[in-house]
């Protein structure tokens, strides 16, 4: 089994994997956050960021993460309609204490059957941060929704990665 994390699921990887003892065979990062154990999000973030976050939270609670941008933000990055409504209706709010949970600390994750893909410039650190750890990494100069919009694109960079770790 492959895993595969996109943004801040990424940074959970390693719990999945120690749930699912001996079947994992390889954890692949697209546009995401390194494991970060002992962390959390916000201990993470831009103080910006995190600042801005705390600011939208109501009664504990975010407004859904495409309302975190200026109005027009996901259309720039979902032009296409249909998709753009599909997707904006599966965005939940999230509970504030999601980025302040520190993340799981899983002793014998082992970052050796990794690889990553960059899709947008807001993950050049990690992507960095990643071929720093040894770690296969294809960029493609696209945008962090680009498994929507360039579907065949992301794909093949995953299967690149999958072929590496699985044959």
């Amino acid at each position: 089994m492959v895993l595969v994390g996109h943004s801040g699921a990424g940074a959970l990887l390693p719990a999945v994997a120690a749930a699912l003892p001996g079947r994992v065979r390889a954890a692949l990062f697209v546009d995401a956050l390194l494991p970060h154990p002992g962390r959390s999000w916000f201990d993470t973030a831009a103080p910006e960021l995190r600042e801005q976050l705390r600011s939208l939270a109501r009664e504990g609670r975010l407004p859904p993460w495409h309302e975190w941008f200026p109005a027009g933000a996901v259309a720039g990055l979902l032009p296409d309609a249909t998709v753009r409504e599909r997707f904006l209706a599966e965005v939940p709010e999230l509970p504030l204490a999601y980025f302040e949970e520190r993340a799981p600390e899983v002793p014998d994750w082992s970052p050796a059957r990794c690889g990553y893909v960059r899709l947008s410039e807001a993950y050049d650190r990690e992507a960095g941060d990643a071929a720093a750890l040894g770690w296969p990494v294809y960029r493609e100069d696209a945008d962090h929704l680009a498994m929507l919009t360039r579907p065949a694109a992301v794909a093949e960079l995953l299967g690149r990665l999958v072929s590496a770790y699985t044959s």
